[in-house]
């Protein structure tokens, strides 16, 4: 061996042997076998003294040669291969045909929404369950019947009475109720309208990623391409019950306005991308705090690499962060008055992404649910699909340009977030930030991993097609577009909800002296989430109820409704009363096996006024006054 090798291999032994001492002072060292022979490094003084030997014999054998002398060149070499600041720059479109190109895009992403979505657009009265989609069908009307001018404050809604700010104990959507309310307020049945809102979000949410690729790649076709893979990503079908979690396409949108200016450091795209931040905010609170570690990571990222003027661009960032947060601050102040706790760190910790659950596909993936790795968790099953994992992959084949390394960086931050307690980040940020610590799922962060894979698979379509013929170019988009939809193709079972509640409600719609207590109010359910079927309900009367459904209880609602059980025995009868409720309704179609024997009871307490009695389902369904 050479002197000049010698000296270079002392150098690195030197390194790793500093490394050794700083790891056994840190953890505590380690014992270990090697071919039958026990090793032990648990001193680091050892360490130490290895150290200083090993730079002692390297400076005897050669003084001159600086340290590491060869490293400089290699790096140089290794990032030249790597990473090209020059290349990921977008061609310009043609001005006379961007919005020719927007027009198809949009007709494309409809054909597709059409054949994916084929069975919720042939049964516009059905959800997937009979639980959060009812839920959030009462959140949706219970805004714009307040906007109304139902006297109860906004936040108050009509369920837990007698409980405070109940619309609080779930993320409120007020921003989509908005764009609900023309619906509803034009006669669409509810649940038509909360299934064309679902689908509009779909459509709305690849439309948003068609822009910002659009405008990253300079290539339509690239950005059709990601449009699709993450406007149908898979794990917005496996949330297809929760509607909160569809809202993702502001967050393009956002991204592209921050892209905006940090090129131009024009004002009004920062504060364009402050108010889709806040509007994602007003429409999911989960997806806005994972979403500000995105945008964070890609600013950061962005600025770094480009060596944009960051003089230039403080004065208009903190102008639009202060109008985010002052636009932002009503919401924040009232879920901060309901004091809703923190989630447990046990909780938190369930609902943590491992790497392995993104080798696990939802249970409603026509191509990949009963073929990935077993073992899937509720909220954890987040495997993204064969063709965004593949054109990812082609995009990040060395050397990359700036736009690929922001969102390659961007990628592995929200993959870290989605892991929650099963890293170092997320912990630390948990116990640092009282608002991440009302958060009780970590892997919907996972969205976001979606968002920056989609933005790097258009990436991939690019480096697929550069060079290619329009006949080839063609061939090959209409390949990827069958592809992804054989790839993301999902299994939707839905359940038709009733059109009508049942006519015993017309005796209480109107009266604010109402207050309800509707049974089952747990307990035995036929096919139904306990207490959400009364919410839906109350559309078409908006009394009080005690019945109640939500992320989050009242203090005591758990209880309350356990008590309950041995109703309508004397002792429940004072619990009704003491709650405030007048009147009862029995609705023995929603009881496993009927309630005839229940309804006997009641007749033969003299607590109980009948006021009104019906058919509904082909089982009876009775109102009662609760005599005080």
């Amino acid at each position: 061996m050479s002197r000049s090798r010698l000296t270079a291999v002392l150098d690195w032994l030197a390194l790793a042997l500093i490394g050794t001492a700083l790891a056994i002072a840190l953890t505590g060292g380690t014992t270990f076998r090697v071919g039958g022979v026990r090793v032990t490094a648990r001193s680091a003084d050892r360490a130490a003294v290895a150290v200083l030997a090993v730079i002692a014999l390297r400076v005897a054998l050669d003084r001159r040669t600086r340290p590491f002398a060869g490293v400089p060149a290699r790096m140089a070499r290794i990032r030249q291969f790597l990473y090209h600041a020059s290349l990921d720059q977008p061609s310009p479109l043609p001005a006379d045909l961007v919005w020719r190109y927007r027009g198809f895009a949009i007709a494309g992403i409809c054909g597709f929404a059409a054949v994916l979505l084929l069975p919720q657009i042939r049964a516009m009265d059905s959800v997937p369950d009979l639980g959060d989609p009812l839920f959030s069908i009462w959140r949706f009307s219970w805004v714009l019947h307040n906007l109304q001018g139902d006297p109860r404050p906004l936040f108050d809604g009509n369920i837990f009475h007698p409980h405070p700010l109940t619309l609080t104990l779930s993320d409120s959507m007020l921003l989509p109720s908005l764009t609900m309310a023309p619906l509803l307020v034009m006669g669409v049945h509810p649940v038509v309208a909360y299934n064309a809102m679902m689908i509009v979000s779909f459509v709305a949410s690849a439309f948003a990623t068609y822009l910002l690729v659009e405008r990253l790649t300079g290539s339509p076709a690239a950005a059709f391409v990601s449009a699709l893979l993450y406007g149908f990503h898979p794990y917005r079908f496996e949330h297809y019950s929760h509607f909160e979690l569809q809202m993702t396409y502001l967050m393009p949108l956002a991204l592209l306005a921050l892209q905006r200016f940090v090129e131009t450091a024009r004002l009004r795209y920062v504060m364009a991308a402050s108010l889709l931040a806040v509007g994602q905010l007003y429409s999911s609170m989960y997806y806005a705090v994972f979403f500000m570690f995105c945008a964070g990571a890609v600013f950061v990222l962005t600025v770094w690499l480009t060596r944009a003027p960051i003089r230039r661009l403080i004065a208009p960032a903190a102008l639009a962060a202060a109008l985010a947060a002052l636009i932002a601050f009503p919401l924040a102040r009232i879920y901060t008055a309901a004091k809703l706790g923190d989630r447990e760190a046990d909780t938190v910790a369930f609902y943590s992404a491992t790497a392995a659950d993104y080798v696990r596909a939802h249970p409603r993936s026509a191509m990949w649910g009963n073929r990935t790795l077993p073992g899937r968790q509720p909220e954890r099953a987040l495997f993204p699909g064969v063709m965004l994992l593949l054109l990812a992959a082609i995009a990040l084949v060395p050397p990359l340009g700036v736009t690929r390394t922001v969102y390659a960086g961007a990628l592995l931050v929200m993959f870290e977030i989605s892991r929650g307690f099963n890293t170092w980040l997320y912990p630390l940020l948990y116990h640092a930030l009282p608002f991440l610590r009302g958060m009780r799922v970590p892997a919907r962060a996972s969205i976001l991993v979606g968002l920056t894979l989609a933005v790097l698979a258009g990436f991939g379509v690019k480096r697929l097609i550069a060079g290619r013929s329009p006949r080839v170019r063609y061939l090959v988009l209409a390949t990827l577009v069958v592809a992804i939809g054989l790839d993301l193709r999902p299994l939707l079972r839905l359940e038709p909800v009733w059109p009508e509640p049942p006519a015993v409600y017309g005796a209480v719609a109107g009266n604010p002296s109402i207050v309800l207590a509707e049974f089952p109010i747990g307990g035995n359910p036929r096919g139904f989430t306990p207490n959400v079927p009364f919410m839906y309900f109350s559309l078409w009367h908006w009394a009080e109820l005690v019945n109640g459904y939500s992320g989050h209880y009242p203090p005591g609602q758990v209880e309350f409704e356990e008590a309950l059980r041995a109703f309508p025995e004397a002792p429940t009868l004072d619990l009704l009363r003491s709650r405030g409720v007048t009147h009862v309704t029995v609705n023995c179609a929603l009881y496993r096996g009927g309630c005839d024997d229940l309804l006997a009871s009641i007749d033969k307490r003299p607590d109980f006024r009948l006021v009104s009695s019906v058919k509904w389902e082909a089982q009876p369904v009775r109102l009662y006054e609760l005599v005080r």
